[in-house]
């Protein structure tokens, strides 16, 4: 089975928005992606997160505007297609925004997909320290928690993979080995949850836009590079 991954496309209408965010051109980098996820025979496809951005000025309008295009072009291919948010695409939108045009995105904090050969496991960590997420109180990316409760529900998700793979996505990260700002507060602990889990041997993460790899004992943590940096591409084509 493929999967395709990407990561950070920052899509909106601005040349530069600092960091070598080139953001206009992700538009076409997505297309890029899309075709070799369909000519490469790809069965699911995620983003791990910050889908759309805005530029100076923008309304909450323009950025709809903006998700529209992009879900306008990965839906024509009729690849199953899933958004794994990231702390950006709360900036202006909700959830239900997502939803309502057509995206599917986790429905909680903890929610899976299942294929005949995976369980994908996704994670919206976009949640304040206060409990709130982050389309209810504010975007804080550097304040990234899961609560409780959902940490719970990560580990009753993982203990019903029923011997198929699982894989976890999250768009911040639980690597401790990247700048402090991108982890999940409380990284540490839901680390151990996947590890006691024996179910997972891959996490996929995106936010740390010069991406990262780092193993803890049986499991593989993998944060792709961002799609948005200059002018290149960056996606991934996974087999499992």
């Amino acid at each position: 089975m493929k999967i395709g991954l990407f990561t950070d496309p920052h899509y909106c209408k601005a040349d530069d928005l600092g960091l070598n965010r080139r953001p206009v051109f992700s538009l076409g980098k997505i297309k890029e992606a899309m075709e070799a996820f369909s000519r490469q025979g790809v069965e699911i496809c995620f983003c791990l997160g910050d889908l759309v951005d805005r530029a100076k000025g923008d309304t909450k309008n323009d950025v709809l505007e903006n998700l529209r295009s992009v879900w306008d072009l990965i839906s024509s291919f009729e690849i199953p297609f899933y958004l794994v948010p990231g702390n950006h695409d709360f900036v202006d939108l909700t959830r239900k925004d997502f939803k309502q045009m057509g995206i599917s995105l986790p429905d909680s904090a903890v929610s899976s997909v299942e294929t005949d050969e995976c369980k994908f496991v996704m994670i919206d960590a976009n949640v304040r320290s206060s409990g709130r997420h982050f389309d209810e109180e504010g975007h804080v990316w550097d304040d990234a928690n899961l609560t409780n409760q959902s940490v719970n529900t990560l580990a009753k998700e993982l203990a019903s993979a029923e011997n198929k793979r699982c894989m976890v996505l999250v768009h911040e990260n639980l690597d401790p080995t990247v700048q402090e700002q991108h982890i999940i507060k409380n990284a540490e602990e839901i680390r151990r949850v996947i590890k006691e889990s024996g179910a997972v041997n891959t996490v996929i993460q995106g936010h740390y836009h010069e991406g990262s790899d780092y193993d803890e004992e049986s499991v593989h943590y993998h944060a792709l590079p961002a799609m948005c940096i200059g002018e290149s591409n960056y996606f991934e084509i996974m087999e499992i």
